[in-house]
Order: structure tokens, then C-alpha cells, then sequence
């Protein structure tokens, strides 16, 4: 069974989306490349915030969720209540 398009479908990413992505992972990025960076992986890589289900095949469903799920992680931790945050245990202090 092969997948269809629409399990690999992302909207085409601006060269702006695309140099500030890059610079996100360079450190280099300032407060609004950042924002644009955040919102292409969420809306178009992710598509974090896209219905998932396909009809006809559950495995592009499954498939799409697991893209989701990456967005819904990172969501989650944006949307984390700071004074839940601040008593979190710190369980790997060399940051990987």
C-alpha cells in the first residue's frame, strides 16, 4: 500500500520562512524570525492545527498524526503554566 499525496502535503514554505528556520537553528535568529520560524513548523510542517483523519487508509491517518503529535508537544510546552514550569525536577541538565 502506497500513500497518497495528501499524508506528505505541506504547504510550501516561504524562502522568508525558510532563511528564518535556519537561523533559528543557528542561534541567530531575533525575536520575529523566531515567530516565523515557530508558526511554519506548527501550521505548515506540523500542521499541528490540521483535521488528520484520511477516510480511506488508517495508516495515513496514523501517519498524520504522528506529524501532529510533534506540534502538539511543542504546543503543549508553549502553553505550559510557567509556575507548573519553574516546579518541573530539571532530569537532564546537559540539555539533550
Amino acid at each position: 500500500m502506497s500513500f497518497s499525496p495528501e499524508s506528505f502535503k505541506t504547504v510550501s514554505l516561504s524562502k522568508r520562512e525558510m532563511y528564518c528556520i535556519r537561523m533559528l537553528e543557528a542561534g541567530e535568529a531575533d525575536s520575529e524570525a523566531q515567530r516565523i520560524a515557530l508558526s511554519a513548523i506548527l501550521k505548515k510542517l506540523c500542521r499541528a492545527y490540521d483535521c488528520h483523519f484520511i477516510p480511506s487508509s488508517d495508516r495515513e491517518t496514523v501517519f498524520l498524526e504522528g506529524r501532529g503529535f510533534v506540534g502538539q508537544q511543542i504546543l503543549k510546552i508553549l502553553r505550559l503554566d510557567p509556575n507548573a514550569l519553574n516546579a518541573l525536577k530539571e532530569e537532564n541538565s546537559n540539555g539533550r
